[in-house]
């Protein structure tokens, strides 16, 4: 049996896919329509001969951090998914402990539990603490 109720599965598989849903219509919002209008990534796209270079790179850099950005979310979302589906959901990779509904609730692409994340955040010295 799964770690989660048929309500939760049902909640969070909704949520999940209007997440992957929404993300990937800001996506196509931002990248779709004439060459003109499309964000460029590479180094130095954002350079004409008369423009300043720091600027420049300083959208290119932007560019390329929001496509990375949106890149792990949809990943986050649709490995969410998967494990929905599978059976997984809900289940710590790092400990094989459920996943507390409330942490679920807050952060459906939450894959370890509190006591997994804090373990991880203190070895990577990411400091931020979990979320619920």
């Amino acid at each position: 049996m799964p770690p989660i109720s048929p309500e939760l599965h049902e909640e969070i598989g909704k949520r999940l896919r209007k997440d992957r849903e929404d993300m990937l219509a800001a996506v196509h919002a931002r990248t779709d329509g004439d060459t003109d209008d499309r964000p460029e990534i590479s180094p130095m796209a954002h350079m004409g001969s008369n423009d300043d270079a720091p600027a420049g790179e300083m959208l290119s850099h932007n560019e390329e951090h929001l496509a990375e950005h949106d890149t792990n979310l949809l990943h986050d979302i649709d490995t969410a998914l998967g494990r929905l589906e599978s059976g997984g959901y809900g289940i710590c990779v790092s400990c094989g402990r459920d996943i507390p509904e409330a942490r679920l609730l807050a952060t459906p692409t939450v894959q370890t539990c509190v006591e997994c994340q804090e373990r991880i955040e203190k070895e990577q010295r990411t400091g931020r603490g979990p979320t619920l």
